[in-house]
């Protein structure tokens, strides 16, 4: 599978859902998003997760998670 697409497709749900014009079509667009961040957290073996798919859990700090919902410093600030 190629990842790249699917984060692709994952970003193309997420950004229609932002600007769906009724209620039932942003709910299907970010359904859809969900469903492409599932098979992006199988297919890296959890090694990429998205922090709104699950409970804070403190014995796993994710150390190893490749996305994280804190943001990284800036280079240029």
């Amino acid at each position: 599978m190629d990842l790249n697409y699917v984060f692709l497709r994952q970003q193309i749900e997420r950004a229609r859902a932002e600007s769906a014009a009724s209620a039932a079509a942003r709910d299907a667009h970010e359904e859809m998003a969900r469903q492409y961040e599932l098979q992006i957290e199988r297919h890296s073996a959890g090694r990429i997760a998205f922090p709104w798919h699950r409970e804070p859990d403190a014995t796993d700090p994710g150390s190893d998670q490749l996305i994280s919902e804190l943001p990284t410093p800036s280079t240029s600030s």
